[in-house]
C-alpha cells in the first residue's frame, strides 16, 4: 500500500482533529482513560482485560467513537499499570513487570511521587512516539515487519535473555538458573508445534499451560508481600511530599533525552512485530538503558533511568501494535486482537483496503489516540499526590488488602480457581528463591519470552530443514539472525569470563546481608545453594525421564533447559564449596530474619482462602480471610479497638469494595458456594 500524498494525508489529519474535538468524543477519550487507567492499577487486569471489559459496551457506538473509547482503554490501562508496581510492587499489568524493579525502591526512599511522575511523562513521551509513528508510517513499517522470520524471532529473545547477565548484576549463575527456572514455566501444557502434552497430568487446567499474568502477580506481588512480613509493624515505605517534585522530574527527563527516544524506538519497533507485547519491549527497553547508562550501578536500587525506559517502551508499543493490525489485518497483541474484533462487528476489515473503504475511520482512530495521551497525561497529574499516599498504609492492612486484591483479579482473568492456585505456588516459590539469592526478575523475564523462544526455535528447525537442509545453514542466511546470534555469544561470552574470574559470586556477599554468622542461627548461604543445586539436579533427572515420553520435537526444548540447569547447579555448587567463596557465602544467613511463625500464619490463611472460596463463595471467603490475616498481623497491638475492632471494620468495608468493584462494575462473575 502506498503512502497517501502529503496533502490528502494532511487533509485526513485535519478532519479527524477535527471530530476528535467533538463533546461527545472528548466525553469518550475522558471515561476511557479514567476507566482504563483504574483496570490497569488492579493487579491482574491486563491491558487485555481492560478492553476485553469494555468492548461490549461499544457496540451501540458508532465505530469510530467505539474504537477511540477501546484505544483510550488500552493506553491508560497500560499506564495504570506502573501506580500499583511502584507504590506496591504489584504490577498491575504483565507490562509494568519490569517497572517494579526500580519503582519499587524509589518509593522505599520515600521517592513515591517522584516515581510515579517519572512513569506518566515517560509513558506520555512513549505513547505520544508510537502514535505518531502509526499516524504516518503504518503502510512502510507493516511492510518491514514480515522481514521478521523465525530465525530472528529466535535470536532476539536469547539476545534479551543473554542480558540478565546485567540484570543480574554480577550474580550471573543464579541469573541463568532464574532464566531457565522461568522458561521452564511455559513448557506444561499442550506444545503449539508438535502437539504433545507435556507435565499436564491429566489435568484440564494444565492444556493450555501456567498462566503467565498469574504467575507474573505471583513473582511480584506476593513474594513481596511476604517480605512485608518481616516488618509487620511498620508502614509500607516512607513518603516525603515535595514541592517542586513535578519540576524535578521534568529536568531528570530533560538530560534523558537519548534514551526517552531509543526506548520509544524500541518499544514501537517490538509492537510491530506480532505477538511481541509490552512486557517483552519493557525488559528489552531496561536491559538497553543498563547498557548506556553511565550509572548502571544504580539499576535494581532506584534508578530514574530503569523507571523511564519501561514506561517509555510499553507505551510506545500500543501505536506499533496498531500497526499490523490497521495495515495488514495481523493484530501486534492481545488487546490488538480484541480490537480486530470489534472492528468485525462492526463490518470493518482491517487491512490493505481499510485505508481507502474505510480511512474515515482509520483516522479518526489514531487522532484519537493522540488525545488519549494527553488525557492520561492531565488525569495522571491531577491524582499522583493522592495515589502516593497509599504506601503510608499501615502493614497489617495493606498485606490482607494487597493478597486478596491480587487473588481476585487473578481470578477474573479466566474465571478460574487454577490461576489462583498459581498465583500462591509462585508467590511462595519466589520469595524462598528470592532469599536464597535467585533473582526474581531473571525468573519473570525467562516466564515472559519462554514460549515465545521454543515456538520460534522449533519453527526455525522446520523452516531450515526444508529449505537449507541444516538449521545452522538456515541461521548463518540470514543476516539479521546472524548478528543477532553473535551479539547473543557475545554477551554470553562476557558472563562466562567472570565466571573464570570469580567475580559472578560477589552478589551474595554483598548483597545479601540479612544477618551475619556468630550473631544469629539458621541456615547458612552455603548449604542454601549446595541444596538448591541438588533440588534442580533432582528437577532436571525427573524431567528428563518424563520427556522420554515425548517427540523429539517436544522434547528439543525440555532437553536444552535441562542442559543449562545441569551446567548451572554443578558450577553453583562448586563455587559454593570452594574454599575462598565457600568461606564467604557461608557467612550469609539469609532466613535469619524470617518470622516463620508470623509467615506461616499469614500463607496458611491465603491458602485456606483459595480452598474455601468454591465452597462458602468468594466475597465470603475473602471476608474471612481479611479477617484472619488482619487478626494475626495486628498481634502486637494493645486495647480493644485496635486488636479486635480494627480487623472487622477493615474486613467488612474491603470487602464491600472489592464487590463493588468486581461484582457491580464490573461484574467479574466469582463462585458463590453454598452460602449463596
Amino acid at each position: 500500500m502506498d503512502l497517501p500524498a502529503t496533502s490528502v494525508l494532511a487533509g485526513e489529519i485535519l478532519r479527524a482533529i477535527g471530530i476528535n474535538l467533538e463533546l461527545s468524543h472528548l466525553f469518550v477519550v475522558a471515561v476511557g482513560t479514567v476507566i482504563g487507567t483504574i483496570i490497569g492499577a488492579l493487579p491482574g487486569l491486563s491491558a487485555v482485560s481492560a478492553v476485553a471489559l469494555m468492548l461490549p459496551f461499544t457496540f451501540s457506538m458508532e465505530p469510530a467513537t467505539g474504537l477511540i473509547m477501546l484505544g483510550a482503554v488500552y493506553m491508560s490501562a497500560e499506564y495504570g499499570g506502573s501506580i500499583s508496581a511502584i507504590l506496591i510492587n504489584t504490577p498491575g499489568t504483565s507490562g509494568a513487570a519490569c517497572t517494579v524493579l526500580d519503582g519499587t525502591p524509589l518509593t522505599r526512599k520515600g521517592q513515591a511521587q517522584e516515581a510515579l511522575y517519572t512513569s506518566l511523562l515517560a509513558g506520555t513521551v512513549g505513547g505520544a512516539f508510537g502514535c505518531l509513528v502509526l499516524l504516518f508510517f503504518t503502510p512502510v513499517l507493516a511492510d518491514l515487519s514480515l522481514f521478521l522470520g523465525p530465525a530472528e524471532m529466535f535470536w532476539i529473545v536469547v539476545a534479551g535473555l543473554s542480558m540478565v547477565a546485567s540484570l543480574s548484576g554480577r550474580n550471573i549463575v543464579k541469573g541463568l538458573i532464574g532464566v531457565a527456572l522461568g522458561m521452564a514455566l511455559t513448557i506444561p501444557g499442550q506444545d503449539a508445534v508438535s502437539g504433545d502434552m507435556r507435565f499436564t497430568y491429566d489435568n484440564p487446567d494444565m492444556v493450555g499451560g501456567i498462566p503467565v499474568v498469574p504467575a507474573l502477580l505471583g513473582l511480584f506481588a506476593v513474594a513481596s508481600i511476604l517480605n512485608i512480613l518481616e516488618n509487620p509493624g511498620e508502614s509500607i515505605a516512607p513518603l516525603t511530599i515535595r514541592k517542586g517534585a513535578l519540576g524535578f522530574v521534568i529536568r531528570k527527563l530533560l538530560g534523558m533525552k537519548v534514551l526517552l527516544l531509543w526506548s520509544s524506538i524500541l518499544g514501537t519497533l517490538v509492537g510491530i512485530v506480532p505477538g511481541a507485547g509490552a512486557s517483552i519491549s519493557a525488559f528489552i527497553a531496561y536491559g538497553e538503558a543498563k547498557r548506556i547508562s553511565k550509572h548502571p550501578e544504580e539499576f535494581g536500587h532506584g534508578s530514574y533511568e530503569g523507571v523511564v525506559a519501561p514506561e517509555c517502551a510499553n507505551n510506545a508499543v500500543i501505536g506499533g501494535a496498531m500497526v499490523p493490525l490497521l495495515a495488514l489485518g495481523i493484530p501486534g497483541s492481545g488487546s490488538a486482537a480484541v480490537m480486530y474484533g470489534a472492528l468485525t462487528v462492526h463490518g470493518i476489515l482491517a487491512g490493505p483496503r481499510l485505508f481507502t473503504e474505510h480511512g474515515d475511520v482509520a483516522y479518526t482512530f489514531m487522532v484519537g489516540l493522540m488525545f488519549t495521551v494527553l488525557a492520561m497525561l492531565i488525569f495522571g497529574l491531577a491524582t499522583i499526590r493522592w495515589s502516593s499516599l497509599m504506601v503510608r498504609a499501615p502493614a497489617r492492612l495493606m498485606v490482607p488488602g494487597v493478597l486478596a486484591l491480587s487473588v481476585i483479579g487473578t481470578y477474573g482473568l479466566n474465571n478460574s480457581l487454577f490461576d489462583v492456585y498459581v498465583l500462591v505456588a509462585t508467590g511462595i516459590a519466589a520469595y524462598l528463591l528470592g532469599k536464597v539469592g535467585v533473582p526474581i526478575v531473571t525468573i519473570a523475564l525467562g516466564l515472559v519470552l519462554g514460549n515465545l523462544a521454543e515456538v520460534s526455535f522449533q519453527q526455525a528447525v522446520m523452516v531450515g530443514q526444508v529449505d537449507k537442509g541444516s538449521t545452522l545453514l538456515y541461521f548463518a542466511s540470514r543476516p539479521l539472525a546472524l548478528v543477532l546470534m553473535l551479539c547473543a555469544f557475545a554477551i554470553l561470552a562476557s558472563g562466562v569470563v567472570q565466571i573464570v574470574r570469580g567475580r559472578a559470586i560477589a552478589d551474595d556477599v554483598e548483597e545479601n546481608t540479612s544477618a551475619l554468622a556468630g550473631r544469629a542461627r539458621g541456615m547458612t548461604m552455603r548449604r542454601a545453594n549446595i541444596l538448591l543445586a541438588a533440588g534442580l539436579l533432582a528437577l532436571v533427572a525427573y524431567a528428563f525421564v518424563q520427556a522420554r515420553a515425548f517427540s523429539e520435537q517436544g522434547a528439543q526444548f525440555p532437553h536444552a533447559l535441562g542442559g543449562l540447569l545441569i551446567v548451572m547447579s554443578v558450577i553453583l555448587f562448586v563455587i559454593s564449596v570452594h574454599p575462598k567463596s565457600g568461606a564467604a557465602v557461608a557467612r550469609i544467613l539469609p532466613f535469619a530474619g524470617v518470622p516463620w511463625g508470623l509467615w506461616c500464619a499469614v500463607v496458611g490463611a491465603l491458602v485456606l482462602f483459595g480452598y474455601l472460596t468454591p465452597v462458602f463463595g468468594f466475597y465470603e471467603s475473602a471476608f474471612g480471610f481479611l479477617l484472619l490475616a488482619t487478626w494475626i498481623m495486628s498481634a502486637g497491638e494493645l486495647g480493644i479497638a485496635r486488636r479486635w475492632l480494627m480487623p472487622v471494620v477493615f474486613a467488612f468495608a474491603f470487602d464491600a469494595f472489592l464487590y463493588v468493584v468486581f461484582a457491580l462494575v464490573l461484574q467479574i462473575p466469582t463462585p458463590h458456594g453454598v452460602l449463596v
